[in-house]
């Protein structure tokens, strides 16, 4: 073949080769500060420059406090010399092999994952109607109304209040209990579950040292006995003690932790929250549908049997890292805010 048509051939191949597309997990990315042509450069470097228009569009873009420091031309060179010597640095990298570095790598594709995730969402963004928050408030009711709450803990001593003999003994020991725990300050609560942990008769409480945890005034009364609830009403500062407290079963000495206040929202005072939540969700089911079209499309597969003969040796000692972790799917966006 005649050099001049084996030189032309050899040629059209090569610019075939360029605009064929990248074969599957490979890519061709352009590092260029400046990938359109136009604009009247400030700085040029080898195939490339930072142009007077993209220079007043990043001045733009910072605070006016900030543009102060660039009022003089000495700071405003500074600046520009800062913006080329990072892209001279890039092309160093570039031209050393990093770019092929694992974890360089590793970082590129959790930017590009994180990318397309928020490109797919805001191509498919979630809309609430107030049909569909009215019909959420209406099956979540239970969260936004609940009455109020009080969480206390005891030291419990059993003495039914029909064996006297029992009673005064307890009621003895329960008083110098009290005054020891007078003694303390209020918010030495470690103080009161050591005890209660250890002098305790209450099986339920007493292996969470006396906490009797939140509990509504009816619930209250039925697990402990109403003498429970009225000796309790007054307390309001965290802390605060009362007792010894007689019921049916025994003696209780009783420390406040804290009050819930009553709640009864609205539709209108957690319409926000709701189509937010809803929105969430929405987004998440989309996310998660996108997820196996993308698997689908690329034929996914797991070999379940050789996958079950991959060793898990949990009394094998941690090695080194040999590389980047590997990367997982982000998911969309947080949970739905928490209700009160």
């Amino acid at each position: 073949m005649p050099a001049p048509l084996r030189s032309l051939l050899l040629l059209s191949l090569m610019l075939a080769a360029c605009e064929r597309a990248p074969a599957p997990g490979r890519a061709v990315v352009d590092v260029r500060h400046t990938r359109q042509e136009g604009g009247t450069p400030v700085a040029r470097w080898q195939g490339d420059s930072l142009s007077a228009e993209a220079l007043e569009q990043r001045f733009l873009e910072m605070s006016p406090a900030l543009r102060e420091r660039y009022q003089t031309p000495e700071a405003k060179r500074e600046y520009v010399e800062s913006v080329a010597r990072f892209e001279l640095l890039t092309r160093e990298a570039i031209a050393r092999g990093l770019q092929d570095d694992p974890e360089v790598m590793a970082s590129l594709k959790r930017a590009l994952v994180n990318r397309l995730m928020r490109q797919q969402l805001e191509q498919a963004p979630a809309t609430v109607t107030d049909a569909e928050v009215a019909e959420a408030y209406a099956r979540q009711r239970a969260d936004f109304s609940r009455p109020a709450q009080v969480r206390l803990s005891h030291i419990f001593l059993a003495a039914p209040r029909g064996d006297a003999a029992k009673v005064a003994a307890a009621r003895t020991k329960a008083e110098e209990l009290m005054k020891q725990l007078r003694a303390l300050p209020p918010t030495d609560f470690d103080t009161f579950r050591k005890l209660a942990r250890e002098q305790s008769e209450e099986p339920r409480s007493q292996p969470l040292e006396g906490d009797m945890r939140f509990l509504t005034d009816e619930a209250l009364a039925r697990a402990y006995g109403p003498e429970v609830l009225e000796a309790t009403r007054g307390l309001t500062e965290s802390g605060a003690l009362v007792g010894p407290v007689q019921t049916e079963q025994g003696l209780h000495l009783l420390k406040l932790q804290g009050r819930l206040p009553a709640v009864d929202l609205s539709l209108e005072e957690v319409r926000e929250q709701l189509a937010e939540r809803l929105r969430g969700a929405k987004q998440t089911r989309a996310w998660a549908d996108f997820l196996e079209d993308v698997a689908r499309r690329q034929a996914l597969s797991i070999d379940e049997g050789m996958l079950s003969r991959v060793k898990v040796d949990v009394s094998a000692p941690m090695r080194a890292p040999s590389g980047p972790m590997p990367g997982t799917v982000p998911a969309p966006l947080a949970s739905g805010g928490g209700m009160p």
